[in-house]
This record gives C-alpha cells, structure tokens and sequence, in this order.
C-alpha cells in the first residue's frame, strides 16, 4: 500500500508540474495503452523536457493484467506495474517516430505459489522487474485536434529468460 501511496504522489506531482506549463501543448498528455511494456493494460504521463512536440522526454504510469486468464500462470490473482522510461520522438508536424528504453517495477504480484514448470514458459509471474526497449510510429497532431495514436514494438526483457517481442497500441489527450 506504501508504494502504490508512492506512485500516485509521483504522477499527481507530474501532473500539476507539466499541466501548467507554458507553450506548445505537445508537452504532456495522458495515454491509455493497450499491451505494451505495462502489461495487458496501462495509464500513462508522457510529456518531453522541453516545450516542443519532440525530442528527450519520460513516461510513467501503473499497468497490469489479471493473471492465468490469458496465459498459463501459477500465480492468482492480478499484478499492477509502473512502466517508467524516457523516449526520444522525431519527425515533423505530427509524424512522429519514437525510440525508448525503459523499467517496469512490480508493485504487487498476486498470491505467490512455488510452480517449477514456469520455467518452461516465457516469463515469471514472481519478478520484481523487467525491462524494455520501444520502437514506432506516433501520429500528434499539432493543430485543433488533441487526440493522439501509438502503435510500436516493444522487447521486454527479463533475467533469466529469452527476450519476449511484444508490441502496443495507445491512444492519448494532448494538454
């Protein structure tokens, strides 16, 4: 309970931070995402460290997935994450391409059980963390409309499993 009072300090932080920033209002939005490097689902800020639409910017949020609904699991229950990365975004007018790299921490797990088979499989429920990389296509306009588009690509990576290819989608409000 102590880091899920975290987290939301963090992003109510992030939020009132970037929310009155000045300029354009590619600075910060909010992106719900589908997969991606959350897990099933996710809430994320994305905003960049300048005032443009592009360039070095940061992404946290909380994600997760009720766990064996989807997947063979050995645990119950659900886990909730806190995908935390930067990203660089390029191009112009609202094309964007976005490269990025990052965290995801788990704040709670589900009811934890001994399951040796797991191994066989790709991840396991029990990790404390794994870790990304992104690639893909970002469409934000930069005129009257302040619905922006994600799909991209996103390896996840654990110690001592293969990488997973993983992918997402997301769709988000510009402020």
């Amino acid at each position: 309970m102590r880091k899920f009072a975290i987290v939301l300090s963090l992003i109510f932080f992030s939020v009132k931070l970037f929310s009155q920033s000045t300029g354009s209002r590619h600075s910060f939005q909010i992106q719900v995402e589908a997969l991606g490097p959350g897990s099933l689902f996710s809430v994320n800020i994305d905003s960049r460290f300048s005032k443009k639409g592009n360039g070095l910017g940061y992404r946290i949020g909380l994600g997760g997935k009720p766990l064996g609904m989807f997947d063979e699991s050995c645990n119950t229950g659900g886990q909730i994450s806190l995908p935390i990365g930067l990203n660089y975004t390029a191009g112009k007018e609202e094309h964007l391409v976005e490269l990025g790299t990052g965290i995801v921490p788990m704040l709670f797990t589900g009811t934890k059980v001994y399951c040796p088979d797991l191994y066989g499989e790709f991840f396991g429920d029990e990790t404390d963390h794994y870790f990304y990389v992104l690639a893909g296509y970002r469409y934000q306009p930069i005129r009257k409309k302040r619905v922006t588009y994600r799909i991209f690509i996103s390896p996840l990576f654990q110690k001592n499993f293969p990488m997973k290819f993983w992918g997402g989608v997301s769709i988000g409000h510009l402020f």
